[in-house]
Formats: C-alpha cells, structure tokens, sequence
C-alpha cells in the first residue's frame, strides 16, 4: 500500500515539473532557451521513473484483470448465456414430465386408451371462435369427434383431421355443448361454453340443485367419453321463477396455456349392453 503512494506522488511529480519547466520554456519564445538544459535533465531524471510507474500500473491492470482480457469476459458471458438456455431446457422438460404424469393419472383412473399430443397453435377455425392445433392427426389414429382431455380434465373435440394435425374445438367456445352430471348428486344437466374461458349449466330437472363447489362429470355420449372431470360449479342464478336451474362452470383444465394433451380413442362404457335375459313364460294350467 506505500509503495503504490509513493509511485502515485512520483507519477504526480513528475507531471508538474514538466507542465512548469514545458511553460516557462513557452514564454522564453526563444528557440535557445534558457530552459532547454533544465528540461532535458528533467527528461533524464523523470523518464525512468515515468517509465517504472506505467508498467507497475499495467503490471497490476493485468494481474486484477481490470479491463484488459476481454476474451476472457466474453467467455464468461458466453457460459452464462448457454447455462440460461440450458435451465430453460430443463424447466420445460420438467413441465412436460409432470403434464405427462398427470395423463398418465388420468388414462388409468378412466382406462382409458390416450394418444398424447402437442399444442402448436391457437386461433379460430371453421367458425370456431375458440380452437386449438395439435401436431397429431390420422396417421396416429385420431378421427373427427374424438375427446381431448388434460390430466386434469376435458380440453373439448376434435373437428377437422389431416395427416399429421388436428383442429380441436375447445369447451369454452360458445357453439360446444356437453351433456354433464353433478358428481355429487347424479343429477344430468348440459353445460355450454361462454366464449369468453368459461361455461355455464342448466340442470334438467325443475327441482335438481347444485352448490357451490360441486364438480361436474361428463355424462357420456358419442363424442365425449363419460366420467371425464369436466369443472367446479363457481356460481348459481338465484332465479325463482326459472324453469331450470342454472349457474356457472369453471373448467379443471387451464385451456388458455395447453400444452401437452391426450386425444381419447376409446375407453369403457360405464354401463352394461348386453341384452337382458327374456322373461320365461308363465306355466299354463
């Protein structure tokens, strides 16, 4: 630490001696200046010294690495941006692994037989206000009118199918219609999206009631499969003279950021078909 004053007061030193000896020289105007002797000696004397002091400064630049390796900056901007890249990878393929999971979840609960898939778009389609494009389509079996589900419920139907896409029409447009049930009480009614992220229901029977944070199911039809969690009753109108009972739906799956989905191909029909036994006739007497 003295040894860097005592440069610095050297270094400051030697500027003012020639500042003063470079201005008395300029007023001699002379070109045999009196001063000429005094400055050379100045040279002599203050140049080593100039000398030692700028490659101590440098000397140290270097070894603190103050503005000097830039490369080497470069090189640690440069590690620092792929390491971003390469957590980003990493969130994206923890959030695939844990959307996968979550079908996965829900393929099993409903044995169900799932084709995953991907969203690559959103927009609006065949008069559709609310669709989505997955990268999915016949060569993987998927038809018009099939189920597409979240692992946490029902996206809506598949409309329009080339080769390798498929259009889905999501619940929440407002020409989607899906028969439901009030998984508390079994009651049927039909929920019908808003176009604007949410649904509404209306309950088929006159005296059917539903609360509040009751979920509702699919009731099953030939598109959608039955059982598939659908969404949470969040509101319900207060209308006494209604003929029905209506309210508001709020969908289990986040239709406004899919990603990974699952177009159902087939699942269980959640009742028998097989045909009831003929009654045996009564014996003549």
């Amino acid at each position: 630490m003295r040894g860097s004053r005592s440069l610095r007061l050297l270094l400051v030193l030697a500027v003012l001696t020639a500042f003063t000896v470079t201005a008395l020289d300029a007023r001699s105007g002379s070109g045999n200046s009196p001063f000429d002797v005094v400055r050379r000696a100045s040279d002599a004397t203050l140049g080593p010294v100039q000398r030692a002091i700028g490659g101590a400064v440098n000397t140290a630049t270097g070894a603190l690495g103050i503005g000097t390796d830039t490369d080497e900056l470069r090189r640690l901007r440069d590690d620092n941006d792929r390491l971003r890249a390469e957590l980003a990878k990493t969130d994206a393929l923890r959030t695939q692994v844990r959307e996968l999971n979550s079908l996965l979840g829900l393929k099993d609960t409903a044995d169900l037989s799932v084709v995953p898939a991907r969203v690559v778009a959103f927009g609006s389609s065949l008069g559709f206000e609310r669709t989505a494009t997955i990268d999915a389509g016949s060569r993987d079996g998927i038809k018009p009118g099939q189920t597409v589900v979240t692992g946490k419920g029902l996206v809506g139907r598949t409309k329009r199918v080339s080769d390798i896409t498929s259009v889905v029409v999501l619940l929440t447009d407002r020409d989607v219609s899906v028969g439901v049930r009030v998984a508390r009480t079994g009651r049927l009614g039909l929920a019908t999206g808003d176009g604007a992220g949410g649904m509404t229901y209306e309950l088929l029977g006159q005296n059917d009631r539903a609360e509040v944070g009751d979920d509702v199911v699919t009731s099953g039809s030939s598109t959608y499969v039955a059982g598939l969690p659908v969404g949470r009753v969040s509101a319900i109108d207060s209308n006494p003279n209604a003929l029905t009972r209506t309210g508001r739906l709020s969908p289990y799956a986040d239709l406004g950021s899919l990603d990974l989905v699952g177009v159902v191909l087939g699942g269980p029909r959640v009742s028998p078909r097989a045909p009831l036994p003929r009654p045996s006739p009564s014996p003549t007497r």
